[in-house]
């Protein structure tokens, strides 16, 4: 791949990891107001109303014709139909510090998958800098007033208290993030960024409304929003941005580098932005910890992607 080409790809990583950091903060916020479900359906909804405008009037275009649109549709099943609900579910019921902690494990799984069951070959330096990148986003949040790393300690804590399974919850997501990412690249040659985007929005819109019909809250969700201005707020930032906007570029970057390297990219780096929007948005302390933390991650992240080419590793 190019060198310019492979810098932009590098460069988005970066900017889409930004603002899905983001997102934690505006799942906190919605929750304040809505039920994850809730939460989902709005976001998702306004995600798909926003692709599909643009569609209509010819400014993104897809087309499945002729083309194996299950795989698409189980791409979708699993992020965002089950993966989101893991991800909202787990915050809601944990803390953002460990739901962040949870979700730098994503890269970890994308290995292990690709390696069992892919039988694919995974440069030593990448797993390498996946485990420094984990590391330093555990030092930068555990550390960071002490509760996750209290609750390791701790036999009412972390592992058998009563938020267990938030935890539990927060395992599936890592396993349902790990098969998407993989899922993503795998079908990439069959289908661009645009069309897996809109085949994601299309099916999280059904899923999450039927759900909250099903439970008998029908569009309550929406009326909140338009009721509470922060609500409302949130909800357009994570529709728009962090559903719309992000996933777009996620799937443009999983069809052009390795998952292993995409994963460890985009994972990290929005557990660092937790990190950082928790400290300026919610009052986190800041220590020692917190810069360790972040040389870890960026070390980590290099290491990841010193190799030769994006593409030598991707099948």
């Amino acid at each position: 791949m190019q060198t310019q080409t492979k810098t932009t790809v590098y460069l988005t990583a970066i900017i889409c990891s930004v603002f899905f950091g983001m997102t934690f903060l505006g799942a906190k916020i919605a929750l304040e107001q809505l039920d994850a479900i809730q939460v989902l359906a709005c976001r998702w909804t306004l995600a798909f109303v926003l692709f599909a405008i643009a569609v209509l009037l010819g400014i993104i275009k897809v087309d499945y014709k002729k083309k194996p649109i299950w795989m698409a549709m189980v791409m979708a099943f699993i992020q965002p139909c089950i993966s989101t609900i893991c991800e909202t579910c787990g915050i809601d019921l944990t803390t953002t510090s460990e739901s962040a902690i949870m979700y730098a494990m994503i890269p970890m799984a994308v290995v292990l998958i690709s390696r069992v069951f892919l039988k694919q070959r995974i440069r030593p330096l990448v797993g390498i800098g996946i485990v420094v990148s984990f590391l330093g986003v555990f030092i930068a949040i555990a550390f960071g007033g002490g509760e996750p790393m209290d609750a390791l300690l701790s036999s009412s804590g972390f592992v058998f208290g009563e938020k267990a399974l938030g935890y539990l919850i927060l395992l599936c997501m890592v396993v349902t993030g790990a098969l998407f990412i993989i899922v993503s690249g795998r079908i990439s040659d069959k289908f661009n960024a645009m069309e897996r985007t809109f085949m994601m929005t299309a099916m999280a819109t059904v899923w999450f409304n039927g759900l909250n019909i099903a439970r008998g809250k029908g569009f309550d969700g929406f009326v909140i929003c338009f009721q509470d201005l922060k609500t409302g707020l949130a909800i357009l930032f994570l529709g728009a941005v962090g559903s719309f906007m992000c996933y777009i570029l996620l799937n443009y970057i999983v069809g052009k580098m390795p998952a292993a390297q995409a994963s460890s990219i985009q994972v990290n780096i929005t557990s660092l932005t937790g990190v950082v929007t928790g400290i300026l948005f919610q009052g986190d302390p800041f220590g020692w910890y917190t810069v360790v933390g972040m040389i870890m991650i960026i070390a980590g992240v290099i290491a990841c992607n010193m190799t030769p080419s994006m593409a030598e590793d991707k099948q």
